[in-house]
């Protein structure tokens, strides 16, 4: 296969992009999932609160992403030709864009939400609610539905190719776009995230009442989180950013195109690593959830409950040291 204009050799991307996106959804459907049943019964218990709201939009856009990608699959199988005609291509790709960065907004929004909940505890109480939590997502839908409607209009669908969501060479307009993603869909949420991560770090070391091995604890998961949302949107971010640049300056846009293809593609599949990942950040570092989740599911009760045995077996005498962790991450995170 080859696109028209450009030559480009579009069945490049096809084993590795079905890889990573069978591999995404089957094990991030699941999680998905059993993380937002868990949220469920954790707000039915009365454990609700602003967090949970954030978590909550946030495993909803993974979900909703994680629902295009067999369409995606089925697509490069078909080599880069979309079957389904106009209407379901916009549909499909647009319901991808707003996810993707209605999700990394809401990764902000739990990031500051932590910053305020461990730096000023007592004075961002007005503003650590509920309700503010749920007029803060429907902003953040509402902008990133809006933002990506200015970008991808008037279509996603290449009539003549049938292709979707891809334009080779791009115009002007797609590649403006696509450069302010870059700065307000990755520089702009990677400076929120170092700066509250470092912020909560020195809130932290002048605490007296939590040890060192604490304080590495809740900073190293901050670490953990900062650097996850790095390298899964960096790569792309980052040679897109490249390419749209180039793109504008190049003379030569086709020969450009080529040698950068692959490369973007799977960059651009990298990024949907995010919904895999963010239930086992949000959700499996949340004991409460945890064990909300436990008492809803009683296989995994039972699992839990033979482990404990197990390792209450092989140690007479547990570490308090377990619980204090436990409750800092909790704090961390919920």
């Amino acid at each position: 296969m080859s696109n028209d204009s450009c030559n480009l050799p579009l069945d490049t991307d096809t084993f590795g992009l079905t890889c990573i996106y069978g591999l995404i959804f089957s094990l991030g459907l699941p999680s998905n999932l059993l993380s937002l049943w868990g949220l469920y019964q954790l707000g039915r218990s009365g454990g609700g609160s602003c967090q949970l709201v954030y978590i909550l939009n946030l495993l909803l856009s993974d979900l909703l992403q994680l629902l295009t990608l067999p369409l995606w699959m089925l697509y490069l199988q078909g080599g880069h030709r979309w079957p389904y005609g106009q209407l379901t291509c916009e549909l499909v790709g647009y319901v991808f864009y707003v996810n993707v960065y209605a999700s990394v907004m809401f990764l902000c929004l739990i990031a500051l939400d932590r910053c305020l909940a461990i730096v000023h505890p007592l004075s961002s109480r007005r503003v650590r609610t509920v309700r503010v939590a749920a007029v803060s997502g429907v902003v953040v839908w509402i902008l990133t539905f809006l933002f990506c409607l200015s970008g991808l209009l008037p279509t996603v669908f290449d009539s003549d190719r049938l292709l979707c969501l891809e334009q080779y060479p791009v115009s002007p307009g797609y590649a403006l776009f696509m450069i302010t993603t870059v700065v307000l869909g990755f520089l702009l949420p990677c400076t929120i995230l170092g700066y509250t991560s470092a912020h909560i770090g020195l809130t932290l070391q002048r605490s007296p009442s939590l040890s060192n091995h604490e304080r590495h604890k809740i900073v190293g998961i901050l670490v953990v989180i900062t650097v996850n949302f790095i390298v899964i949107f960096g790569p792309y971010h980052l040679v897109g950013g490249y390419r749209f640049m180039s793109l504008l300056l190049s003379e030569e846009p086709c020969g450009l195109e080529r040698s950068i293809f692959l490369i973007y593609r799977l960059c651009y599949g990298l990024t949907s690593l995010n919904t895999l990942l963010d239930p086992l950040f949000y959700f499996f570092l949340c004991s409460d959830a945890r064990l909300e989740l436990q008492r809803s599911l009683p296989c995994l009760a039972r699992r839990q409950h033979g482990r404990m045995k197990m390792t209450l077996s092989a140690r007479p005498r547990p570490s308090a040291q377990a619980d204090s962790e436990t409750g800092q991450i909790n704090l961390l995170v919920m």
